[in-house]
């Protein structure tokens, strides 16, 4: 196979894990290289390109096309599949534009960007919303405890066996560790590079997420080298200027150490077993990750059997 064939089949196989079939453009974007190299050049390919290799013998025996939207032969139904969960993930925007709204306000609080399926429009109904939270310097602890705590107060944190239209806020971070490359798996993890790359600004007071963007693009484009930051709707996204909040913040910020003890003290065990044991539950400054169910190494092990399936077919 071409270069260009195996970028598109890559990129098609790893987004078939989520029934997501993509378009010309999304192709583009999203060319995966699975191995990263050490340099984010790459060939110059447009959308021509990708048609033309679409069209060519080799992909066209293990791809389709319809709707405008390009997946892996057999996989039509996926295509209702994607329209449908569009439907459901712009309900569940709406719906969290008052959340978002309210978020905005928490001291310390300065982008709050959507992420995993709700990001690129992929959700299910019993999904709930999951947020990420970029703060000022030294404010992830605060700012966990006040948007935890409104969530809980509005019972809109999930539960066992009852996420939807939940909130889950589980990764905080501030504006001095806005590089996350250190939380790869290793080279070969695609999900992450994906999950990132896929992140929403729906509240950013004053370039936060385009400083979060300029943090990760280099070892972002060395998988991904056509990705761009996202551009988000003007009608999903909140803008509000908070002065009180920066009185709050010289007043909370010489007492985040009782914050920070009184929530560790009270961290599940679940978390506490693995609080730094991987890259999956991170607590280091400047930075919390708590994703106790992360499915990198099943999707990991899903794309290489997908991808050598596909391959058998050409």
């Amino acid at each position: 196979m071409k270069p260009l064939e195996q970028l598109i089949l890559s990129t098609l196989v790893y987004y078939d894990i989520f029934d997501y079939p993509l378009t010309l453009v999304e192709i583009h974007r999203n060319l995966l290289r699975v191995k990263p190299q050490e340099t984010c050049e790459l060939k110059t390919y447009n959308l021509h390109d990708i048609k033309d290799c679409l069209s060519g013998r080799i992909l066209k025996n293990i791809t389709q096309e319809k709707k405008g939207f390009f997946f892996l032969k057999g996989k039509d139904r996926i295509v209702e599949t994607r329209l449908n969960r569009y439907v459901l993930a712009k309900d569940k925007y709406d719906k969290a534009q008052k959340i978002v709204r309210m978020l905005s306000h928490v001291p310390f609080v300065r982008a709050i960007l959507a992420c995993n399926s709700i990001a690129y429009n992929n959700t299910k109904d019993k999904s709930d919303v999951d947020l990420i939270i970029i703060t000022k310097k030294g404010g992830v602890w605060w700012a966990r405890a006040i948007c935890l705590s409104l969530l809980a107060a509005l019972s809109l944190r999930p539960e066992k066996n009852k996420h939807k239209n939940k909130f889950c806020l589980s990764v905080f971070i501030d504006e001095e560790h806005l590089n996350l490359e250190h939380l790869r798996m290793g080279d070969s993890d695609i999900d992450f590079v994906n999950w990132v790359t896929d992140f929403y600004p729906l509240y950013d007071d004053g370039g936060y997420y385009r400083n979060f963007w300029k943090a990760n693009s280099y070892w972002i484009k060395r998988y991904l080298p056509y990705a761009e930051k996202v551009i988000a709707h003007n009608t999903r996204t909140i803008k509000s200027k908070i002065y009180i909040r920066k009185i709050l913040e010289n007043i909370l910020l010489p007492f985040t150490f009782i914050v920070r003890n009184f929530q560790k003290q009270y961290f599940p065990q679940t978390i506490r077993e693995l609080i730094n044991c991987d890259t999956r539950v991170r607590v280091d400054e400047g930075l919390l990750k708590f994703h106790v169910n992360d499915r990198r190494l099943e999707h990991l092990q899903e794309f290489v059997k997908r991808y050598e399936n596909a391959l058998t077919k050409v």
